[in-house]
């Protein structure tokens, strides 16, 4: 794989991957660039994320007998009412959420 040293390179493929339909992993193999390395250009000058939970008003979650939905900023998440707190926690870690 090709090294990119230059910030000029780095933000021209970051600029070239935020126009394309692409995933991170997906941009970085077809510009030859090692994955891990494109993701994290991605991260530099990121703000890190506060732990915490994000406050949902109470208009936009529907209860059921079947589960709850939870609508926020155009995405939706059906939680089971059988779910248990070991599967939610592995929701929020792929979401990018707490623990």
């Amino acid at each position: 794989m090709k090294k990119y040293s230059t910030k000029k390179e780095r933000e021209q493929h970051l600029e070239n991957w935020r126009k394309s339909s692409l995933s991170k992993n997906a941009y970085a193999i077809k510009a030859g660039i090692s994955p891990r390395t494109f993701i994290g250009w991605t991260w530099i000058g990121a703000k890190p994320k506060e732990p915490g939970f994000v406050e949902i008003p109470k208009e936009k979650i529907a209860g059921s007998s079947q589960g709850i939905v939870i609508e926020k900023s155009g995405i939706t998440i059906r939680v089971p009412l059988a779910v248990g707190v070991q599967e939610l926690q592995t929701v929020f870690a792929a979401l990018g959420g707490v623990q």
